[in-house]
């Protein structure tokens, strides 16, 4: 693929061939605007780069059209709350900022001003202008074919986020929650989430048959969450959509979590022949007394209510999953197995969330290290010392 400049008036041009038509006459692409001719030299090997990588001729679109596009087409695709943030931080914020541009006109400037000027400027905080900036980020990339240049967002740097410390209990702020829980139905999700660190939609998500009695295991493969209905109402599912690839796993619980979930699903099997016809059988673990879902509001409500009954630290659901690994990790437990827990895609996410905890680790390996060390054994007779003494 060949191309070269041409001057037209004041301007310049890089005129490319991009082959030959049914007629064999040559099919060229125009890229004019270029004031300088070392300008228009310097911008031939991209254009040709791009052109050999599928460029697509700009669609005459602004920019905010385009991301009216993109958010339908995400709509379909992702889960509704992931679907209502991306909505939000667009149309108030992106599409303000540079949706009046043309498809055809936005580049890497236009882009890098208002990340600097406008979105860093904005009185919002570090995490919400950084969820802006993924987003910004994604739609840029999903554009290509579109014409949005594939190297729009070279060298933008995103909004730095400081780090928080994580919310998590002290095993003596747990056990006073639990003990201010008032029935076996309240309990169940919290248990189930200190015992094996699962997300919030996950153990709302759980059902029986993920529940392996005799190897003492649960399987992570569903999580409740709302999607948009037939009538653009907002309904509750089981979804096999989860955070991440990983988050699909297995987590061995204790003997004491077991029989607490054979009592429960004793007490499910009262509930059922109580409500007769009535109950709706979804296969729950954690489940409203005529069968059906738990939804998280109604969990929320539990959970702040005990919260300050109890008087322990107030922290999200979310804490809970933080608390499961910290005690882990405190008593001992290798970082490796609680990674696996958690269902994190690597142990380096684990380390770098509960890095609070490695000071404590490092303590419990010099006690070990020190234990096995200078304990008092009887001398190995043919030690490397006596070795080389006897070689001598």
């Amino acid at each position: 693929m060949r191309g070269h400049i041409k001057k037209r008036g004041n301007k310049y041009s890089i005129v490319v061939d991009v082959g030959r038509d049914h007629r064999n006459k040559r099919i060229q692409k125009w890229f004019s605007g270029y004031d300088r001719k070392k300008d228009a030299e310097k911008d031939l090997p991209r254009i040709i780069s791009a052109i050999e990588k599928g460029y697509k001729e700009p669609v005459d679109m602004t920019v905010e059209e385009y991301l009216n596009g993109w958010l339908e087409r995400k709509r379909k695709s992702v889960a509704l709350g992931t679907y209502i943030h991306y909505e939000s931080y667009t149309r108030n914020h992106l599409i303000p900022g540079i949706g009046r541009w043309k498809v055809k006109k936005i580049d890497n400037d236009i882009i890098d001003s208002y990340v600097e000027d406008e979105l860093k400027e904005k009185d919002l905080s570090q995490r919400t202008k950084k969820h802006i900036f993924r987003i910004l980020a994604s739609t840029m990339s999903s554009g290509r074919k579109y014409g949005i240049q594939d190297n729009i967002m070279e060298g933008i740097e995103a909004p730095r986020v400081e780090r928080h410390e994580i919310e998590y209990w002290t095993l003596e702020e747990m056990h006073t929650f639990l003990s201010w829980l008032r029935s076996e139905n309240h309990s169940i999700p919290f248990y189930i989430a200190l015992s094996t660190g699962m997300r919030k939609g996950e153990v709302l998500g759980l059902r029986w048959s993920r529940v392996n009695f005799d190897n003492k295991t649960i399987a992570v493969t569903h999580q409740l969450k709302q999607k948009m209905g037939k009538k653009e109402d907002k309904v509750w599912v089981l979804s096999p959509q989860l955070k991440t690839i990983t988050s699909h796993h297995t987590i061995k619980i204790d003997d004491e979590t077991i029989e607490l979930l054979k009592e429960h699903k004793k007490k499910q099997e009262r509930d059922r022949l109580e409500c007769g016809p009535d109950y709706i059988d979804k296969d729950m673990v954690c489940a409203i007394s005529t069968g059906d879902y738990m939804r998280p509001t109604y969990l929320r409500t539990v959970f702040n209510r005990t919260i300050g009954r109890s008087g322990v630290k107030k922290i999200s659901f979310h804490g809970l999953r933080h608390t499961h690994a910290t005690l882990l990790l405190t008593d001992g437990v290798h970082p490796k197995v609680v990674q696996e827990r958690l269902g994190h895609a690597s142990i380096h996410v684990t380390l770098d969330t509960y890095s609070h905890v490695v000071p404590g680790i490092q303590e419990v390996a010099a006690l070990s290290i020190g234990k096995s060390l200078y304990s008092k054994k009887e001398p190995i007779k043919n030690n490397v010392f006596s070795i080389v003494k006897n070689n001598k």
